[in-house]
C-alpha cells in the first residue's frame, strides 16, 4: 500500500500541479532516504523543470529537462503533500521547494520510502524499474494468456510478483481472486484459458474502480490534496473478515497467503 490505483491517483494529480514548476532546492530531513546520495541530489536537482508526470508500477517519475529522471517509491507509509498534516510532522524525510515558492512534502512513518535522482539511461536500472513485468492496464488479453502459459504457482502469490504485473499489490490481488471466482490458493496450471480470461477480466475492472474511485484510504494513503480516497467504499472481500458476502451472505474469511493477510469468500471462491 499504496498499490497501483493509489499511485496512479497521485501521478494524475501531480500532473496537473506540478508539470512546468522548476525546483529551487530540497531539504532531507532523512538523508538515508535518498539515491545516490542527498548531497547528490541537492546538488543536482536545482534548476531543473518538471515536463511530465508518469508511473511505471508503483514508482512516480517526473520527466524532468536536462533528461534527468526524479522517482519516488513511496513504499507502505510514503505521502506526496502539499502541505504539511497535523501530527505528521515528525515523519517529513523530505521537502521539495520550487521557484515559485510552493513545496512539496515527501512523509514516510515507516521510512521505507526512496527518493531517485538520475539520468535518463541509468535511472531503470538503478531504481529497479527495469526489473519490473508489464502494466496491467496496457496488457492485452493475448499477451496475458501467453504470459501465464506454461506457468506454475499459487493464484495468489503470482499476482503479487512485480517482475509479472507491476502494480498489483494485497487489496487488489484479493478483490480480483474473488470478482474472477477464484480461491486465492488456486494453482495457475490448473487454470485453462476460459479461467484465465476471467482473471484477466478481474484484473482490469479492479484496478480501473480502483483509478475511478481515487484509490482506498483504509491507513496511510491520501491524494497529494490531502483528499481521501473512497475506494475503500466498494472492497467486496479486503477487511471484511466475518462480514456477509455481498454475493451470498456466507461470512467472508482470512487467511495467510504468500505472507499476506488474504480475504475470500470460501463460497464463491473455487480451488483450482
Amino acid at each position: 500500500m499504496p498499490e497501483l490505483p493509489e499511485v496512479e491517483t497521485i501521478v494524475r494529480e501531480l500532473k496537473q500541479a506540478a508539470v512546468g514548476k522548476k525546483f529551487w532546492k530540497v531539504e532531507g530531513r532523512l538523508k538515508s532516504v535518498f539515491m545516490p546520495s542527498f548531497d547528490a541530489v541537492a546538488r543536482n536537482i536545482k534548476g531543473l523543470r518538471i515536463l511530465d508526470v508518469t508511473r511505471r508500477g508503483k514508482y512516480i517519475i517526473f520527466v524532468l529537462d536536462k533528461k534527468m529522471r526524479l522517482v519516488i517509491h513511496l513504499r507502505m507509509t510514503g505521502r506526496l503533500m502539499w502541505k504539511k498534516v497535523k501530527g505528521r510532522e515528525k515523519f517529513i524525510c523530505a521537502i521539495f521547494y520550487f521557484s515559485d515558492a510552493r513545496q512539496l512534502i515527501f512523509s514516510d512513518v515507516r521510512k521505507f520510502g526512496k527518493i531517485y535522482l538520475y539520468n535518463e539511461k541509468e535511472f531503470e536500472k538503478r531504481t529497479g524499474i527495469g526489473r519490473l513485468g508489464r502494466e496491467p492496464l496496457e496488457t492485452d488479453l493475448k499477451t496475458f494468456l501467453k504470459m501465464f502459459d506454461s506457468r506454475r504457482g499459487i493464484l495468489k502469490n503470482t499476482l503479487l510478483r512485480q517482475d509479472i504485473l507491476a502494480g498489483v499489490g494485497n487489496i487488489y490481488a484479493d478483490e480480483s481472486c474473488f470478482r474472477s471466482g477464484f480461491h486465492p490458493s488456486s494453482r495457475i496450471e490448473k487454470m485453462d484459458k476460459k479461467d484465465l480470461a476471467k482473471l484477466y477480466e478481474a484484473v482490469q475492472y479492479c484496478l480501473n474502480e480502483g483509478i475511478l474511485h481515487c484509490g482506498v484510504s483504509v491507513s496511510d494513503f491520501v491524494g497529494t490534496r490531502g483528499t481521501l480516497g473512497k475506494h475503500q467504499n466498494y472492497l467486496q472481500v479486503y477487511g471484511r473478515k466475518g462480514d456477509p458476502c455481498y454475493l451470498c451472505s456466507k461470512p467472508i474469511q482470512k487467511m495467510v497467503a504468500a505472507g499476506r493477510g488474504t480475504f475470500y469468500c470460501l463460497n464463491c471462491q473455487k480451488k483450482k
